[in-house]
């Protein structure tokens, strides 16, 4: 057992970004390409980068992660701005790349402000590094890992922030990761690694670039602070053994024995991107969901040797004269050279320092007449690298078009590399001279029929870009197939309709169908909801349905409906979720009279609450709740099969297709729900959270035991039925003349008008009711 006086590790902050082969400006430049690709225009003719876009360009990051950040790129002064600027999609992006490390600690911090105040808090910075994806652990039950990484990341704020401080300011933001790192490690490593480089995209996209005129440019505001490097260290640790009181004990006592207990070999300890480093060390890594999430992006956590020392006041490396400590620094040099070693042979480009004038960009001359892409010299190795070989396809193909009353073939050379494609006038075109690129991920395809054009047949493919659709034509039809499958293998495609059948449908919605399915292979049943694209009008929905997706892949509790697999083509989104043959609750208590006992009541009402405990822990709201949206999975009574009442095995919350995750302070005031069952402040378009859940569990609890919806009118008018909502108390019937006053006293509570009345989620799990009919 390590003691914590060795778990106090160091990092080089330059040391965390290894992919710096790629200089900013072919960055920036390389951006801006892609940002052509991305900008689209809305209905109200404004155009920029949209969050939809966006989340095509950074497509492995979740969802919440991914909103806060784009939002952060939004400028101060604009912020109902909901699209990007060149300048505001170039800045972020470049600043992660290349910033220093207080201007990539300002990234970070922007990112955990969400309300954009200049002001963040613990609860927030908890929400968001909640939604890193853990590594897997079959050991632990998913539910349980997720608690677990909860636990842990309290502990982990707890000791960075040590004060209780309500507004976190950005000074005192930095003085608190100077003392511990470990959650801007955390951030800044997850979000450089989702950001795609694409390196083959850029080496080709500058070669156009230095064939034209234009000059690449940064954002001014990003340009001029870059420093070329920063010998910024930073401390981190363990957590899970982790002493609070080891860093400032380190820090006061520079010169004594904990000095000789710190190892500063930051390449020994910290390896990312892509697992190109598989050097064997001496590792005592905790397993705990964090820390293996930080293993899952490369960070490595290992034991502290005593051959060097680190002084934490004046930021600079102590020797000693020991004979023995010289072997380990030679072996160290020696560890080093194996791991640029290791760079070179696992990147097309390497630029050292003393090759960093030299224009890494320039290429060999051609081999062949006929070859497109040539090779490009490694200037640290001296030998050729050959581009052509990473092209996933190329070939010719054409469009048909109209020229003054006639059909023309326009033939052009295509060339898939990276994740776009590259369009020639011909074969023999060098790869700078492309006259056209599209980026790929965001995009679809489809195969056609064969069609009779003239006296021929041809065969052809349609690519779905954001704004348009482009056909391709070629005379072969196991050409067009073949560029289908490479299409495939970019954009990871796969076809739904290859691994499930679809039985019937089971459910109806304002935007598709809920069906019966079967796992092709397995013959599993699954219920499939298909969302059609073409009734989608408004942006806001499609991100409700992206949203809808990620909810379900992050959520992993007993009482929420199992999610299984998403796939999505030019027409439809599909999402796959379990079965559950025994219908709604509402179909349950329908079925069986509302004739419930105090304790059945008991049993469903709670899990429902429990579901509502986890879901609000990450931030999400449902604001659909209702017995509608609420699965049951039910057995006979053995004894008697013809008994009304069965007892419920499990429930199931579902439908988050109109859910929101907001952080710790923000509101919302979409109008969304089911209005007998919706909170008077959504439908007084008031700002709104997690209470109106709250408000929906309450007509819930209301309606197992009566059977009525409270605040109904006679006239069953929804008009009055909105006004009683917000302006009467709810009367209880006779039946709840024989249940209990807790029930009806917890029932009140969550039907409070004002918000902050409302009990809490935590407070209801804990409520008396509960606990007096276990």
């Amino acid at each position: 057992m390590l003691n914590d006086k060795q778990l106090l590790e160091s990092i080089l902050f330059d040391d965390l970004r290894p992919t710096d082969y790629i200089d900013k400006e072919s960055f920036s430049h390389h951006l801006k390409q892609i940002y052509k690709d991305l900008a689209e225009t809305n209905k109200e003719k404004k155009h920029g980068v949209f969050f939809q876009r966006f989340s095509d360009f950074i497509p492995k990051c979740p969802v919440f992660i991914l909103s806060k950040f784009f939002k952060s790129l939004l400028k101060e002064e604009n912020k109902k701005k909901h699209y990007l600027s060149l300048k505001e999609f170039q800045a972020g992006l470049v600043t992660l790349k290349y910033g220093t490390y207080e201007e990539v600690a300002r990234v970070v911090f922007n990112i955990f402000d969400f309300e954009k105040k200049g002001a963040i808090n613990t609860e927030d910075i908890k929400l968001l590094i909640s939604f890193f994806p853990l590594s897997e652990n079959n050991k632990v039950p998913e539910y349980m890992y997720q608690m677990e990484s909860l636990n842990e990341l309290d502990q982990i704020i707890e000791e960075t922030f040590k004060k209780e401080v309500s507004n976190i300011n950005f000074e005192y933001f930095m003085n608190s990761i100077e003392n511990k790192a470990n959650i801007f490690v955390m951030v800044f490593c997850y979000l450089y690694l989702v950001i795609p480089v694409l390196d083959k995209d850029i080496i080709l996209k500058h070669q156009n670039l230095e064939k034209s005129s234009e000059i690449p440019t940064t954002p001014n505001n990003v340009q001029s602070n870059f420093s070329s490097k920063s010998v910024k260290r930073l401390l981190f640790s363990p957590l899970s053994v982790f002493s609070p009181a080891t860093i400032p004990k380190l820090r006061q006592r520079k010169n004594s024995q904990y000095e000789k207990e710190i190892k500063t070999n930051i390449l020994d300890q910290l390896f990312i991107n892509n697992n190109l480093f598989k050097k064997t060390i001496n590792v005592r890594e905790p397993n705990t969901p964090i820390t293996n999430s930080l293993r899952t992006i490369g960070v490595k956590q290992i034991e502290l040797s005593s051959t060097t020392s680190y002084d934490m006041a004046d930021n600079s490396l102590n020797s000693t004269k020991d004979k023995s400590q010289k072997n380990s620094q030679k072996s160290t040099n020696s560890n080093i050279e194996d791991i640029k070693s290791l760079i070179r042979k696992s990147t097309i480009i390497e630029c050292s320092k003393e090759t960093s004038n030299v224009d890494i960009f320039t290429m060999a001359e051609r081999e062949a007449e006929n070859e497109v892409l040539a090779d490009i010299t490694d200037f640290d190795s001296g030998k050729s690298l050959n581009i052509k070989e990473h092209i996933k396809h190329e070939g010719e193909l054409f469009k048909f078009k109209k020229e003054g009353g006639s059909l023309c073939i326009n033939y052009f050379y295509v060339t898939i590399i990276g994740q776009s494609i590259y369009y020639y006038k011909d074969q023999y075109q060098k790869k700078e001279d492309y006259f056209d690129s599209t980026y790929l991920p965001g995009c679809f395809f489809r195969e056609n029929d064969k069609e009779e054009i003239g006296s021929n047949y041809f065969y052809s493919f349609t690519l779905v870009l954001p704004n348009e659709s482009r056909r391709f034509y070629h005379k072969e039809k196991e050409e067009i197939k073949t560029w289908i499958v490479r299409l495939r293998e970019v954009l990871c495609y796969e076809d739904f309709f290859e691994k499930y059948h679809l039985g019937e449908t089971i459910g109806k919605g304002e935007f598709g169908v809920i069906k019966v399915g079967f796992e092709k292979k397995s013959s599993e049943k699954v219920a499939i909801k298909i969302l059609n694209k073409a009734k989608i009008s408004k942006v806001e929905q499609l991100n409700l349905m992206r949203s809808e997706i990620a909810i379900m892949k992050h959520c992993k509790h007993p009482n929420v409906i199992k999610f299984i697999a998403n796939y999505e083509n030019s027409e439809f989104i599909f999402i796959v979720m379990e079965y559950l043959k025994s219908g709604t609750l509402n179909e349950y208590l329908s079925k069986n009279k509302f004739n419930l006992n105090e304790k059945m009541a008991a049993s469903i009402c709670y899990q429902i609450t429990d579901a509502l405990l986890y879901l609000h822990k990450y931030g999400i709201i449902h604001r659909d709740l209702k017995p509608d949206n609420i699965l049951v999975k039910i057995r006979k009574d053995n004894n008697d099969s013809d008994k009304i009442i069965q007892d419920i095995i499990e429930i199931k919350l579902m439908d988050f297709g109109l859910s929101k995750i907001l952080g710790n302070k923000e509101t919302t005031n979409e109008g969304y729900g089911t209005v007998a069952f919706i909170a008077p402040e959504i439908l007084q378009r008031l700002p709104y959270n997690y209470k109106v859940d709250i408000w929906s569990l309450g007509i819930i609890m209301y309606f197992i035991i009566s059977g009525e919806i409270p605040f109904m009118p006679k006239s069953k008018n929804l008009d009055d039925l909105t006004l009683n909502i917000c302006l009467k108390e709810p009367k209880f019937p006779k039946k709840f003349e024989t249940i209990s006053k807790e029930l009806i006293e917890l029932i009140k509570s969550c039907l409070k008008k004002k918000p902050d009345e409302r009990m809490s989620i935590e407070e209801i799990v804990k409520h008396k009711w509960y606990k007096s009919l276990k």
